[in-house]
């Protein structure tokens, strides 16, 4: 793996240091840069996990296998390849399905070349899915499925879980272009198959409430059902004003019947629970 800045001053194999030096001084790039060139050269170790994404937007998995060396051959001129590491790439590559939310977030927007990331389910889920893909023994992690839906999954994870359920456990059909960020009150609009009522739901994660009254105010008639999930368990006000409050046992015994149907970071994400 590796990132550019060319520098045609120094020659091949030249040190981390003098890199870094050399870049921290020039007019055009500076600090910054330096610091990123340090995080790849040395800060990153031996046996990290990479993620990266190739031309066509799927995403690579590899792991750090050597040390760091400055390259200003003309092969890497070509490709402005400089910074330079050893890597072991794993035997395919992957969709955005199968990647960690935290991953994919990292590659929305503008960032930098190289960064750490610090998403904790991202770092439970690599490890694991580098074994899977190499076919090397899975890791085990003392948690159980319900820490795994209160703790560890992505909020979209967690919205897709529900999403999923909603249409083959209560027979709705969920609407994907209703999943709009601009109701605060709930996440999406849904159609009953049967009485074709309107539904609407609301999900929180980590230690929000959900405020069953707001969602009970959204409602536009007396024809739309309301939902509502809370990792955490706590809503304020009364469990009557809505249609259902969503268990998280009802949601795990789906998870259990229903593996094949769940989103595949979902799936996997509960295949690290005992």
């Amino acid at each position: 793996m590796g990132i550019g800045w060319r520098i045609d001053e120094l020659l091949d194999g030249a040190s981390l240091e003098d890199v870094c030096a050399w870049i921290e001084n020039h007019d055009d790039w500076g600090r910054t840069p330096a610091q990123i060139v340090r995080r790849f050269g040395s800060d990153a170790q031996a046996g990290d996990f990479v993620w990266t994404r190739d031309t066509a937007g799927r995403y690579l998995l590899g792991r750090i296998t050597g040390g760091y060396r400055y390259d200003i051959s003309e092969a890497a001129k070509k490709v402005d390849v400089h910074q330079v590491r050893d890597v072991k790439w794993a035997p395919r590559p992957l969709n955005d399905l199968e990647v960690p939310g935290g991953v994919i977030r990292r590659f929305i927007g503008v960032g930098q070349s190289f960064s750490r990331i610090h998403d904790v389910p991202a770092q439970m889920l690599t490890p694991y899915l580098w074994a899977k893909l190499n076919g090397e023994p899975l890791p085990e992690l003392d948690m159980t499925k319900d820490d795994v839906l209160t703790s560890h999954l992505d909020p979209y994870d967690v919205e897709d879980l529900v999403y999923v359920w909603l249409q083959l456990a209560r027979d709705y059909v969920a609407l994907p272009r209703a999943r709009q960020r601009d109701t605060p009150a709930y996440e999406w609009t849904m159609i009953h198959r049967d009485s074709r009522r309107k539904g609407i739901v609301q999900i929180k994660t980590g230690n929000d409430e959900v405020d069953l009254q707001a969602l009970s105010d959204a409602r536009v008639d007396e024809l739309t059902d309301t939902f509502a999930f809370a990792t955490c368990g706590h809503y304020s006000g009364s469990h009557d004003l809505v249609t259902e409050v969503i268990k998280g046992e009802d949601l795990l015994a789906f998870v259990t019947a229903e593996p094949d149907l769940l989103p595949l970071r979902v799936r996997t994400m509960f295949e690290l629970a005992k």
